[in-house]
């Protein structure tokens, strides 16, 4: 069990660490990246690491899947795929720290609770307790977060807000728009956890075929993400087409933007790998505890690293109230560890 920690600490210093890794691409445009970060990552990566994993035939066990047990956990990639777009058109009406603190909440709802449906991995009355016990404090902690970038973005944008004073029926209406596509973007987020868990089928047929499970879980992520690349390089494809920004992968100092581009691509497929590792290695209620821990560590990692880039300087009373909300975010883990003794 401590291993299985110990990985899963690994996995959420990478998906922590992702958003520092999607900086400062000059010349690439974002559509010129996130293209090849399709393909590198979200495509490639998967298939690469099944294949150093698993072996050679690890496609085989694909294929002796029936496409009906394929097609959720495709639709579920192609789902995170089309939030993720979501997720950044939300951040322009309603902003970052907002949209963030919705994303990250229904994100571990969903991506928890459904696959322990999905399962029927239902525990013990005192343990699933325990486990919305913990959800609640880890959504209270999340919250308090968010307060605390809203404080922030507030004094920053505080002559803007009153300039647009008059405006406020119009800014109400923007609001709500992004407001859902937030919701969105957090029940996308679940989709990868909720695809690979419908995503099971092959990677029985591997544990079946000998493949140890804690590597046949990597099954699931080459199914889900196939999805996810659909959405990705077909919207960064149209991007790339209408402004013309093809052009990028060309321009005078691109060498350091696609170095760039296979970095972040294997921080955050290694993020998602170990993950699936981590999940396996905790039992039957991993997709449901340890969904909820990645995203829970993942947050907090990320929040030390703006710490560390000087995100909060200058806001010293934001910062105390984001202090808390880690805090608060270590009580929740501590709570949800101990659902997986019980």
């Amino acid at each position: 069990m401590v291993a299985a920690f110990g990985v899963l600490l690994l996995a959420t210093l990478f998906q922590g660490s992702f958003g520092i890794c999607f900086k400062k691409y000059k010349p690439f445009s974002w559509e010129a990246f996130w293209a090849l970060f399709s393909v590198i990552g979200v495509l490639l990566m998967p298939n690469i690491w099944a294949f150093i994993w698993i072996g050679k035939d690890y496609f085989h066990y694909l294929s002796q899947t029936p496409w009906q047990m394929l097609i959720g956990g495709v639709a579920a990639g192609f789902f995170w795929g089309v939030s993720a777009i979501w997720y950044s058109l939300a951040i322009d009406d309603i902003g970052v720290s907002l949209v963030t603190g919705i994303n990250m909440a229904l994100s571990n709802l969903l991506g928890s609770l459904v696959p322990m449906v999905v399962l029927h991995a239902y525990p013990k009355t005192a343990t699933f307790i325990a486990i919305l016990a913990g959800q609640a404090v880890l959504i209270a902690g999340v919250v308090v977060l968010s307060k605390a970038g809203f404080m922030k973005s507030s004094r920053m944008k505080q002559a803007e807000l009153q300039k647009a004073e008059g405006a406020r029926s119009g800014k109400n209406s923007k609001f709500m728009v992004g407001f859902i596509m937030a919701l969105a973007s957090g029940a996308g987020s679940a989709a990868v956890n909720i695809g690979a868990t419908l995503s099971k089928t092959p990677i029985d047929l591997a544990v079946s075929g000998g493949v140890k499970p804690m590597y046949a879980t990597l099954l699931g992520w080459v199914v889900v993400f196939f999805g996810g690349f659909l959405s990705n390089f077909g919207y960064a494809l149209y991007k790339l087409i209408r402004n013309k920004t093809y052009k990028d992968y060309v321009k005078p100092g691109c060498g350091i933007a696609y170095g760039k581009v296979l970095l972040t691509s294997f921080v955050w497929f290694a993020a998602m790998g170990l993950y699936g590792f981590a999940v396996s290695m905790l039992g039957r209620l991993g997709p449901v505890i340890g969904w909820v821990m990645f995203n829970g560590l993942a947050l907090i990692v990320a929040n030390i690293w703006g710490f560390v880039d000087g995100e909060w300087k200058g806001h010293r009373k934001p910062r105390n109230v984001a202090l808390v909300g880690n805090l608060i975010i270590v009580i929740a883990l501590v709570l949800l560890g101990a659902t997986n003794a019980m």
